[in-house]
């Protein structure tokens, strides 16, 4: 989620993998969510002590496409630069995370949504975090979550067993699943977030898949994708997204990714309760990261935590909900080496622990959640 208070009308943008492509997003903190933690940098750790190959200390060249050193794409990341305030910019520091980190993410979108600016410092991080032997490089959290979110949709998808269904991601900033995810081919899409991010984000992708170069042959693989200009904030979103074709009554996956500590908690509960609401409908999965309290303290745009998801969903109405942090078995795929980085080190505390005992720094904890309801088994 991005950008004022105050929005301008915006017509629903809607789109269909059969036709030509014509026409908040990621909020989490740059330098806690991509990874970039000098607490966690050991110059005296070598990496064959992380246990990471030393091939990575060599230091690749940023390699940027023409696309993206082209001047309409240029003047396009000129005006995000220029007028977008630094929370909305969040978006393309996301981007950048997925880019660089693309040998895992499989994102070849997500480097012309980033624009230069933000690859360029991304890169100079992990660069320095390479060099100092840090625990974990920049990005790294990043994509973590980006696999774990690409896992679980997946998963969600195949518990409908066929039947039809829709995929709404809150706060879409630049996500551009709707055109990597196999798993979305026949499924509709839509995309909720602020206008001025969705008109930006469209324009960058049309420059993208009408390109000569490797972006040629990228296609949307969702049956459909519509854009919806709405603040989540607002009471009346729900009914945009109604108006823009959602069904309530159809098996749905609610992606909240890097965007509820964000929020007020009235806000947030609303945003909730409303997605709650659909579980005695018909088959409703949310697949959401919440903060908890000590990682909402350190920044003062962060508000909302719960340090018991899995409760607090629970008490809504979700009758399954399943919970990991950052570091565990189903939530590193391969990333996390070592014990003693910022997350691996607290998962073995009570999460009634705000603090570490050893030395004292606060206990930040991610969590990813997946919840599951339906009609058969709603408590509302």
């Amino acid at each position: 989620m991005c950008g004022s208070l105050f929005l301008i009308p915006l017509p629903v943008l809607s789109f269909s993998s059969t036709k030509p492509f014509s026409h908040v997003f990621y909020l989490i903190h740059e330098n806690w969510v991509l990874g970039h933690y000098n607490l966690l940098s050991s110059p005296d750790m070598s990496r064959k002590e992380n246990g990471q190959p030393q091939e990575d200390l060599a230091r690749p060249e940023l390699q940027l496409s023409d696309l993206l050193l082209s001047d309409r794409v240029r003047e396009l990341h000129a005006t995000i630069n220029n007028e977008w305030d630094s929370v909305q910019r969040t978006a393309c520091q996301m981007a950048a995370g997925r880019a660089l980190w693309k040998h895992v993410t499989h994102d070849p979108l997500a480097e012309v949504l980033a624009g230069e600016t933000y690859l360029r410092s991304l890169h100079e991080k992990m660069t320095r975090d390479r060099i100092n032997s840090a625990r974990e490089v920049s990005g790294v959290i990043l994509a973590v979550r980006t696999l774990w979110f690409d896992a679980n949709l997946e998963a969600a998808l195949n518990s409908f067993n066929g039947g039809e269904a829709q995929v709404v991601l809150l706060g879409a900033g630049m996500d551009a699943r709707a055109y990597r995810l196999s798993c979305l081919k026949g499924i509709n899409i839509f995309e909720v977030d602020f206008p001025e991010l969705l008109h930006m984000k469209a324009t960058l992708l049309q420059a993208a898949m009408g390109s000569s170069n490797e972006h040629e042959q990228l296609k949307m693989i969702a049956k459909s994708l519509t854009r919806v200009a709405a603040d989540i904030r607002d009471n009346d979103w729900s009914e945009k997204l109604q108006r823009s074709g959602f069904i309530p009554e159809r098996n749905t996956v609610w992606v909240l990714e890097g965007i509820l500590y964000y929020l007020s908690h009235i806000h947030a509960m609303q945003v909730l309760k409303t997605i709650t609401a659909n579980c005695s409908l018909t088959h409703t999965v949310l697949l959401a990261d919440f903060m908890n309290k000590s990682s909402t303290l350190f920044q003062s745009t962060y508000q909302f935590y719960s340090d018991w998801p899995e409760n607090l969903l629970a008490s809504l109405g979700f009758s399954d909900v399943k919970l990991s942090q950052l570091g565990d078995p189903d939530a590193n795929f391969g990333l996390m080496h070592d014990p003693l980085n910022l997350f691996n080190k607290i998962r073995s505390l009570p999460r009634s622990v705000q603090n570490h005992p050893d030395d004292g720094t606060p206990c930040h904890r991610l969590f990813l959640v997946q919840a599951t309801g339906s009609p058969n088994h709603s408590i509302i």
